[in-house]
């Protein structure tokens, strides 16, 4: 219990740091305001002409996103909003904040031309008027469905991006829509398995993503959250998933009522599938 009170409370300090710099950065940064974005770049980083192409590419991106769960917009926080996209100078992991804002390092950015937007892009998507587990509680250390949250953003912005031909980062080398099932189960005969496994279609929150060892933990969690999730949207449809997702804080009740089958039986057939 001591670790998850000095977790959360380094992961809450740490995010409203963040805010805070965020409105530093924008008051001198270059400003794009195009359609469903508005982009704020650290000047000197990128050519203006690449930063138009990069808010191109996010408008086409929430285009595709919003098409794939049409007739769904009633539930989202965000669905009819211009969303933020914050390219900061510094080395961090991108990520999507409290308020609906999502930060990417635009030095990495700049390097590899690349940063996992799109899986964030969801996340901010997908939050729903009921409530979302952000910011993380000690409630959300027991209760929230991690596996979920992350695995619907992960295998939606997989299928997008395989169905468009759409820029991802392939973060945890998972080869992307077509091989995820494959990496997954291969991870699965790993020594950490065990402990993966009974993080996935589980409630809770996996507390070593968060700690000093994170990437021996986190391609097999994040690949195979992302197989389970894209098991039951393609056996059981998306719009269950999508009902599920936007029920926040009875996602896994809500999974069992429309598959008509309990998380046991549902991850037993997915592990069947990928063996």
């Amino acid at each position: 219990m001591k670790n998850i009170l000095t977790l959360t409370s380094l992961i809450l300090i740490t995010a409203c740091a963040s805010e805070k710099h965020v409105e530093t950065f924008k008051s001198s940064a270059f400003v794009i305001n195009h359609d469903k974005v508005i982009a704020y770049f650290a000047r000197d980083v990128l050519p203006e002409n690449r930063m138009y192409e990069i808010v191109d590419t996010l408008n086409l991106g929430i285009k595709l996103v919003n098409e794939l769960i049409s007739g769904s917009s009633d539930w989202q926080m965000y669905g009819d909003e211009q969303l933020t996209y914050n390219f900061k100078p510094g080395y961090f992991v991108s990520h999507a904040t409290k308020s609906g804002e999502i930060n990417i390092p635009v030095v990495i950015y700049s390097m590899y031309g690349q940063s996992p937007w799109l899986h964030e892009t969801l996340h901010i998507l997908l939050r729903s008027k009921k409530g979302n587990w952000w910011p993380i509680s000690l409630k959300a250390f027991f209760r929230m469905p991690q596996w979920f949250t992350e695995g619907m953003a992960e295998y939606l912005a997989m299928k997008i991006s395989y169905d468009h031909q759409l820029p991802k980062l392939d973060l945890f080398d998972s080869g992307g829509y077509i091989t995820v099932d494959s990496i997954c189960s291969i991870s699965l005969k790993g020594e950490n398995s065990k402990y993966i496994l009974n993080h996935i279609g589980e409630p809770g929150i996996m507390i070593k993503l968060h700690g000093k060892k994170r990437y021996e933990y986190a391609p097999a969690f994040y690949n195979c959250s992302c197989s389970f999730t894209k098991y039951l949207t393609e056996t059981y449809g998306l719009d269950i998933l999508i009902k599920a997702y936007s029920d926040y804080q009875n996602e896994h009740k809500t999974i069992e009522e429309l598959t008509g089958k309990t998380m046991k039986e549902l991850k037993a057939e997915w592990l069947l599938e990928i063996n």
